[in-house]
Order: C-alpha cells, then sequence, then structure tokens
C-alpha cells in the first residue's frame, strides 16, 4: 500500500475509533457479532466530521462497496475530505443505549446509509495517531458479550484491559477463525500483552461517566476499555 494510501486508511480508522455507534429504535441490536458493516466519513468542516453507515440496513455488499467511487462521493458531499472506512466486523453481541441521529435513507452508488452522527476532531488528533495510544470517546453504549463466546484483550503495562469490540480487514485479511492467530501476528509495545478466551457468563464493557476509552491494535481492530479482566478465571485459549 502507498503511503498516502495507507495514511487516508489509518486516518478513517482513527474517525471509525471515534464514532458513537447508533441504531434506530428498529434496528438490531442483538446477535451482532460477525456482522459486517461500512461506513462513509466526510468533512462538514475544519473540526466535524458526519458519518453515514449501513448499520442495521444491510452487511455492505462487496459488490457494491467495491463499485463506490471516492470522485463521486466527494462531489456528491461537496467536500474532498471523504474517507470510505470498512469492511469491519462487530465482535459484541449486543449493546445497549444508542440511539440514531438521523434515521433519513441516503443511497451512495446503491448503498443505503444512514447519519450515525457527528464526530468533532481536532487536526492535530486526525494527523498524530499510533497504535496502542489510547483516546477518550464521548458515548454511553454499553457493549454485550455473551456466555460462552470468544473474548480478545489488550492490556497495558499498568494493567488496564481493553476487550475487542470490532476487527478490520482494511490491511490485512481477517476472519472471526483467523483471530485465534492474531496476537501472534501483533506487534505489541513493550510489556503489552495479548490474551483471549471463552467467557463462562455474559459480561459488558460500558463507558464510564458517559466516556469511554478506545485503542486500537497495528491491524486497525478496535478494542474498548473494561473495569474489569473479562477473563479473569475464564477459559484461557
Amino acid at each position: 500500500m502507498c503511503r498516502r494510501g495507507y495514511a487516508n486508511t489509518f486516518i478513517a480508522a482513527l474517525l471509525t475509533l471515534l464514532l458513537i455507534p447508533s441504531f434506530s429504535s428498529a434496528a438490531q441490536k442483538s446477535n451482532l457479532r460477525g456482522q459486517r458493516y461500512c461506513e462513509i466519513i466526510y468533512s462538514k468542516n475544519l473540526m466535524d466530521y458526519a458519518v453515514y453507515n449501513t448499520i442495521g440496513l444491510n452487511d455492505c455488499p462487496q459488490k457494491i462497496w467495491e463499485k463506490i467511487n471516492l470522485d463521486d462521493v466527494k462531489k456528491e458531499v461537496g467536500t474532498q475530505h471523504v474517507h470510505l472506512n470498512g469492511p469491519r466486523y462487530w465482535m459484541i453481541d449486543g449493546m445497549k443505549n444508542s440511539d440514531l441521529v438521523n434515521s433519513k435513507i441516503k443511497n451512495f452508488n446503491g448503498l443505503a446509509m444512514r447519519e450515525a452522527g457527528v464526530i468533532h476532531i481536532s487536526l492535530k488528533d486526525l494527523l498524530v495517531n499510533h497504535p496502542y495510544k489510547q483516546r477518550k470517546v464521548a458515548r454511553k453504549t454499553t457493549w454485550i458479550y455473551d456466555a460462552g463466546k470468544p473474548v480478545y484483550e489488550l492490556i497495558d503495562p499498568q494493567g488496564n484491559v481493553f476487550v475487542m469490540q470490532s476487527y478490520s480487514v482494511q490491511l490485512i485479511p481477517q476472519t472471526q477463525q483467523s483471530l485465534a492467530q492474531l496476537g501472534s501476528r501483533l506487534t505489541l509495545p513493550k510489556n503489552w500483552k495479548f490474551k483471549m478466551g471463552i467467557i463462562k457468563k455474559t459480561e459488558t464493557v460500558q463507558a464510564i461517566d458517559n466516556m469511554a476509552v478506545v485503542v486500537q491494535d497495528n491491524f486497525f481492530n478496535t478494542y474498548q476499555k473494561a473495569t474489569h479482566d473479562l477473563l479473569a478465571d475464564q477459559s484461557i485459549l
């Protein structure tokens, strides 16, 4: 991948990291694990980015997604700052406390999307970003992880636990099955750990005081900070 392409992908991934996941009241809020979604993100001004996604509408069919023309989208939305982000796949089983910003459906070259939210982000955060760097996200969403399902965690040197919420196929091909080998492929910072296992009871990861702390690994997989280790005393793989 060329340097510019990598940078654009990295920026788009960062924007996803800061997105408030959103669903309409009728949209799916359970059985999310493995569900595929895509996003189109574009700037409204220097600090604000509109986010449209396929969540709750479709699974971002590859034949449609690959035909979306970036230049056409730029003309349609009236800005040069457009990012096509995805596909991504959920590794949560459900969510609570999430509301859709705008229920009106917009079609991008036949791909139905809705506006999920507006990201407020500084130019510095856009241009300076690194894997495994903690970032705070204003949101109320609670992730649900069902009993008997695999969970993937990053643990930093201070013992903070970050639980995977979604994985990306933007840099390398990945599947739910291939995540079993993820630990041997990651480039972890010094004293960071990767852990995976099966949880015996349903667990949740929630924002604290309406604020979530998130990180991404070097493959753009996204994790949120938990208040405890979901895999403590569980079945470690």
